[in-house]
Formats: structure tokens, sequence, C-alpha cells
């Protein structure tokens, strides 16, 4: 009981008052507490079913993500092949469009062959 219902029922059980309540009053009384009791009740189940349902629909939702493989985030991509691995061929580019700005690869003159790769410095 809260301190209203202590309070309410002290003054309803204690003869000695100066001005008994009448009996319409403690009628009104005691229905105003059963009232007050229900809403409270009520209140309390509410929020425990609100909870529960909250805590099954957090369930629901982390046993999907676990079944669908986990949390979706970036995966490594699988190796298909050891072509994959292995290093490419560096491919001849054309000189940059900057001025002043080498370029990082050698290109292929006519008639010498195919010379690709990075240039190094002798």
């Amino acid at each position: 009981m809260d301190h209203f219902e202590q309070e309410l029922a002290r003054m309803m059980r204690d003869s000695q008052e100066d001005t008994p309540y009448e009996d319409r009053h403690r009628l009104r009384l005691r229905a105003g507490v059963r009232s007050r009791r229900r809403t409270r009740t009520a209140w309390t189940a509410t929020g425990s079913v609100l909870t529960v349902a909250g805590l099954g629909v957090g369930l629901v939702i982390l046993a999907n993500s676990f079944a669908q493989g986990g949390p979706t985030g970036p995966q490594p991509r699988p190796v298909t092949s050891a072509e994959s691995v292995l290093p490419r061929p560096a491919t001849a580019r054309p000189a940059s469009s900057e001025a002043g700005v080498p370029s990082p690869y050698r290109v292929s003159v006519p008639g010498q062959g195919p010379m690709p790769g990075p240039t190094s410095a002798r």
C-alpha cells in the first residue's frame, strides 16, 4: 500500500475522530482504493507483457541473425584458384597526361618486342 492508502485506512479505522465518515463516504473511499489497486495491477501487468514481448522480438531477431551467418559486414572474398593469387605481369600504360610527371611503366616501341614491367633506376 502506498502512503495515501495507509493514511486512508488509518482514518477509517480510527473511531476517536471528531467527525467519523458516514457509510456512503466509506463505501466511496473503499471503491476508490479498489479502483487504484486495479489500475496499479493493470499497469504492472501491461509493463510485464511489453517487456516479455520486447525480449521475444529481440531473441527472434538475434536468432535470425545467427541463422543467416552472423552479423552482416564486409566479408573476405574466397580464393577461387591459384591463378588469382599469382601476380600478373604489368601492362603498358600511356604516358601521364600531366606535364613533368614521369610514367611509372615503360612503353614498348614497335619492332623491339614487348618490355612490360616497372622501370628501374640504373
